[in-house]
C-alpha cells in the first residue's frame, strides 16, 4: 500500500502596511500647501519680472529689509527640523524623556520663529496694498506664518497625548506624520528666505 506523502506547504507571513488616514491626510495636505505656495511663488516671481521690465525698483528703494534679525529667525526655524525629528527618533527608541525635551525644544524655537518675523514686519514699515511688493511679501509670508501655528498646533497635541503615554515605537504614525508636517513647514520657510529676503536683500539693520 502506498502512503501518498504530502507535505504541508509553507506559509510565509508578509506584513503589508498599507497607509492610515492620519498619514494620508498628512501627505494630502503638504501637496495641498505645495500647490498653494507654488503658485504664490509664481505669482511673486510675475509681479518681480514685470515690475523690473517696467524700470520700477523692486524692492521699493523706502524698504530696508532688516536682513540679521530675518536670518536668525530663519536660522531658528531650520534649528527646530532637527529638534522636530530627534522627537520621531526618540520615540522609535522608547526615550519618552528626550520625547518630550524635543517637543518642548521644537516648540520653543517655533514661537521664537513667529516672534521674530512679527518684529521683522514692524522693522519693514510696509503696509500691504500700497505697492505691489509689499502686498506681495504679506501674501507669502502671512499664510507661512499660519502655517508654522499649524504646526505648533500639532505638536501641542503630540506632546500632551506623548504625556498620556499614547505612543510607543510599535504606534508612532502621529509622531512621525507630525515631524513630517513640521518639515514641510521649515522647508517653505527657507524657499521664502531665499525667494524673498536673501535674493531681496540689501544693508539694512
Amino acid at each position: 500500500m502506498a502512503a501518498t506523502m504530502r507535505s504541508n506547504p509553507v506559509v510565509r507571513s508578509v506584513t503589508r502596511t498599507s497607509p492610515t488616514p492620519v498619514m494620508v491626510g498628512t501627505f494630502l495636505v503638504i501637496a495641498a500647501g505645495t500647490a498653494l505656495f507654488a503658485g504664490l511663488l509664481g505669482g511673486y516671481a510675475a509681479a518681480r519680472a514685470a515690475a523690473r521690465a517696467a524700470g520700477e525698483p523692486w524692492p521699493p528703494e523706502a524698504a530696508i529689509l532688516p536682513n540679521t534679525p530675518l536670518a536668525v529667525t530663519y536660522l531658528t526655524l531650520l534649528m527646530s527640523s532637527f529638534t522636530a525629528q530627534w522627537a520621531a527618533a526618540a520615540i522609535r527608541l522608547g526615550a519618552r524623556t528626550q520625547v518630550y525635551l524635543a517637543v518642548g525644544t521644537t516648540l520653543l524655537l517655533g514661537f521664537a520663529f513667529l516672534n521674530g518675523i512679527t518684529f521683522a514686519w514692524g522693522r519693514l514699515a510696509l503696509e500691504a496694498g500700497a505697492e505691489p511688493f509689499a502686498t506681495w511679501v504679506y501674501a507669502l509670508t502671512v499664510p507661512h506664518f499660519l502655517l508654522v501655528i499649524a504646526a505648533c498646533v500639532v505638536f501641542l497635541v503630540l506632546g500632551f497625548r506623548a504625556l498620556g503615554g499614547q505612543f510607543s515605537a510599535s504606534n508612532r504614525e502621529f509622531v512621525d506624520c507630525a515631524a513630517a508636517f513640521w518639515h514641510f513647514a521649515v522647508a517653505v520657510g527657507a524657499v521664502l528666505w531665499i525667494a524673498v529676503w536673501f535674493m531681496e536683500g540689501r544693508p539694512g539693520a
